[in-house]
């Protein structure tokens, strides 16, 4: 059974078998045999024989039908270069052996025949068969999102949208970094993956303990989806987050997402999808150690617990100790997953979950620079932090999801969560003076805080197929409730003297109570609906809106400030369109054209003390997408503008009190490609042109870029061959390029600069058997010392990570 499996993962990966196969069909499909007829000795069955009720996964087809073979104790003889990059939904229930084969080939172009007792093997469907056989209408079957175990960079489908589509089918720029490409490169933390995300910036917010927040054609993304329900993100929150181990796939939408997220601002939206229980044992183990004292393994256990697979499990544990090329900056994350799923009928499942993570650290905040606009040139390795600088954070998530599966491919889907984050020790010191030139001195700063964020959410959704005029159409319509309490305080303020060429490690520690604070409730609820109608066969209009509740009681008690108020702000169905053209211009291209909108509440008041308008973010977007060599590889192109209205500016007749007439303006080009051009390579690449500009605002902004930190151009790419041919067999080598123009910080006519940089990776890699391989990577091969984050004379100024090399090994069973 296992040489079965493992033969049958090759049929569906063409990566790993078309050209062996191309060389030696008859061999391939001889052992295919042989494993098969060894593992089930003497078995018959015949066409009509019921098999075994089976509950079988959604996977590759080549996998699924070998599973279903197997299941049904017969032996199915086939070329595996016939169904390369073929998907199937799966099959659950009862079927005769016949009616199995017919229902996971129907469309694919082929069918099972009997060869002899208990064996069968593929043909094509012949032309003239199509008019003997009944008429079958089937709705509705959802594109398979998941990306674990397909073996590929290309994603045939997205869940960001509530519910299955297909990149095509979605009128917005959407990235997916899929588990083999964090797998491959070594992506252990949304920040890792996120550059390298067409379009997105990372902001580094410390080093050491992951802070980091996301921009996306200029604005910061503020809330992280999970499943599809968001919660806070961005520098506000300033979580280190999950581990990317217990994720399948993440999922990036550019533009605004105000139709299923709400409230938000217009850059986009990040949907994490979490990993789910296998239908039969699967097990994977990593382990991994690098520069600076790098040091993580994970252990992944999916297993069912009855014999049916009806319920089942999957259990994940990860730990990572980290060092840092920062002196005196290091982490520990120990992270637990658990999840169980249940099958309560052959169309309904239930599954719940928890995950747990705890972060302690040392983290350090950047460093100063001279006020004149030069940044340091010293040791990367050099921290003006205290010693006593100490980062405790504990995240646990809960979360369940019921689904029922319509007839005609409808789906009825419920998911609640709770995320509990809270940092009792957040200890940070920082620089806070710029440089002296002449002798290197600078002081930094100490505050205590505490954050303690608890976001509840819940949704309900129906997407339901439906066909009128002799086509096929599709009707979203769902609800949603997000809660967030926020309790923020702190305190401190003292001051001690240090030099940058030779810091104070460890001045006495203040007590510093946390006397100042504030507490925020935010609630929102939304009703939301989108229709895809196809007008033709070419051509689908989309059309949506979503309509929000929105509240906001926050109360301040910030003696530092001078703040003792509390006020209450509320958005009463507030509207958000959506609208969307995709034409198929080929069986593998489309072109699209979409108005996306999102709204953004702000807390400025007016001369008559009012709470400004909500600002409104607007964008129209137009370009080309393709999926092209069955699906392994996926293009994209887009042209976008976003108008940013509403933003708060100072009342030029009242300059103690705001006006709702900023205008910012963000446009420009992307591109990207990813999947697997030729068996063995695989590829994910891109390139994106931002430009941001102030339209309206005080003299000062006006007609200057709105976002710095955004480059003009950035561009990444990142590809891996594994060699087919005998000889090299089971090496792979790897390697990739990120790109970005300068940047800078202003502060007044002050502007601190960094130019253009370009980063190399380099990796090799051996399969040692179908069980275990492993790379080395060195990332930033020539050593750039370069500025990855400005944040002017003060602080936040970060060098990037220097040469490092990581070894990387991985069992799985």
């Amino acid at each position: 059974m296992a040489r079965q499996r493992a033969l049958a993962a090759s049929a569906s990966h063409p990566a790993a078998s078309s050209v062996n196969s191309r060389r030696v069909p008859g061999l391939r499909m001889l052992a295919l045999c042989a494993a098969l007829g060894a593992a089930l000795p003497g078995a018959a069955w015949s066409q009509t024989s019921p098999a075994p009720a089976q509950q079988i996964a959604a996977g590759a087809l080549g996998d699924v039908l070998a599973q279903f073979a197997a299941g049904a104790g017969v032996q199915l003889v086939f070329d595996p270069t016939l169904l390369a990059g073929r998907q199937s939904a799966g099959l659950r229930g009862d079927h005769g052996v016949q009616e199995g084969f017919d229902r996971l080939l129907r469309g694919s172009g082929y069918r099972a025949v009997p060869r002899g007792p208990g064996r069968y093997g593929l043909e094509p469907v012949p032309a003239s068969s199509a008019s003997a056989l009944a008429p079958v209408t089937v709705l509705g079957v959802a594109p398979i999102a998941t990306s674990e175990g397909s073996g590929s960079y290309a994603s045939r489908a997205v869940t960001i949208g509530k519910g299955g589509q297909t990149l095509r089918e979605i009128p917005q720029s959407v990235s997916v970094v899929t588990r083999k490409q964090m797998d491959d490169q070594n992506l252990n933390s949304l920040s890792d993956a996120m550059r390298n995300v067409t379009g997105i910036t990372v902001e580094t917010l410390s080093t050491g303990m992951n802070m980091s927040g996301f921009i996306s054609r200029g604005y910061s993304l503020d809330a992280i989806q999970v499943d599809g329900l968001s919660a806070p993100a961005g520098s506000g929150n300033l979580s280190t987050g999950f581990d990317l181990a217990i994720y399948d796939r993440i999922e990036v939408l550019r533009g605004p997402a105000g139709l299923y997220q709400g409230s938000g601002e217009p850059g986009g939206s990040v949907n994490l999808v979490r990993k789910r229980p296998l239908e039969t044992f699967g097990f994977e183990a990593q382990a991994s150690v690098g520069t600076w004292d790098y040091y993580r393994a994970v252990a992944d256990l999916s297993t069912p617990f009855d014999e049916a697979g009806k319920v089942r499990g999957r259990f994940i544990a990860a730990y990572e100790d980290r060092g840092s090329f920062v002196d005196r900056v290091d982490s520990r994350r120990p992270t637990l997953y658990g999840i169980i799923e249940a099958d309560l009928g052959v169309d309904t499942t239930v599954a719940a979950g928890i995950t747990h993570q705890q972060a302690r650290g040392r983290p350090a905040f950047g460093l100063p620079a001279y006020a004149n606009g030069d940044l340091l040139d010293v040791k990367r390795s050099t921290n003006v932090s205290a010693d006593w600088t100490r980062l405790e954070e504990d995240t646990t998530e809960l979360f369940a999801d019921l689904e029922h599966r319509l007839a005609q491919g409808g789906r009825i889907k419920a998911s609640v969560f709770h995320r509990d984050t809270d940092t009792p020790a957040r200890i940070f010191t920082w620089p806070n003076a710029p440089v002296n030139p002449a002798n290197g001195d600078t002081n930094i700063i100490a505050w205590s805080y505490r954050n303690h964020w608890q976001t509840t959410g819940a949704d309900l959704n129906l997407n339901q197929p439906f066909t009128l005029f002799g086509r096929e159409h599709s009707l979203l319509v769902g609800a949603d409730y997000t809660y967030t309490l926020k309790n923020f305080s702190y305190g401190g303020g003292s001051v001690f003297p240090t030099n940058i060429h030779a810091p104070v490690r460890n001045p006495a520690e203040p007590e510093m109570d946390r006397v100042n604070g504030n507490e925020g409730r935010v609630s929102q609820v939304g009703l939301y609906s989108r229709a895809n109608i196809a007008v033709t066969d070419w051509l689908k209009v989309i059309g949506g809106a979503r309509l929000t509740w929105w509240k906001n009681d926050a109360r301040n008690n910030n003696m530092y400030f001078g703040e003792f108020n509390q006020s209450v702000d509320r958005i009463k169905g507030r509207p958000a369109p959506y609208a969307g053209i995709v034409a198929d211009l080929t069986p593998t291209v489309s072109a699209y054209v979409s108005y996306t909108s999102i709204f953004q509440p702000q807390t400025s008041t007016d001369a008559q003390g009012n709470t400004l308008k909500p600002r409104q973010g607007r964008q129209w977007e137009t370009g080309l997408k393709g999926a092209f060599l069955d699906g392994r590889l996926n293009a994209h192109a887009a042209v976008f503008q976003i108008v940013d209205r509403n933003r708060a500016m100072a009342d030029p007749d009242n300059p103690m009190f705001s006006i709702a007439a900023g205008r910012v303006r963000s446009q420009g080009f992307e591109t990207e490609i990813s999947g697997s051009p030729m068996p063995g390579w695989d590829v994910t690449a891109g390139y994106a042109y931002t430009q941001t500009k102030y339209l309206e605002a005080p003299v000062t902004q006006k007609g200057l870029a709105f976002n710095t930190l955004t480059p003009r151009h950035a561009m990444h790419l990142w590809t891996r061959y594994a060699f087919q041919d005998e000889a090299l067999q089971g090496f792979s080598v790897g390697g990739g390029v990120r790109y970005h123009s300068g940047f800078h910080h202003q502060a007044g006519n002050v502007r601190w600069e960094q130019g253009s940089v370009t980063l190399v990776t380099a990796q090799l890699g051996y399969a040692f058997d179908r069980h275990l391989d492993g790379t080395l990577t060195v990332e930033n091969l020539f050593d750039r010392k370069y500025y990855e984050k400005l944040g002017g004379a003060t602080r936040q100024n970060y060098y990037g990570q220097p040469r490092s090399v990581m070894l990387n090994l991985r069992y799985r069973y």
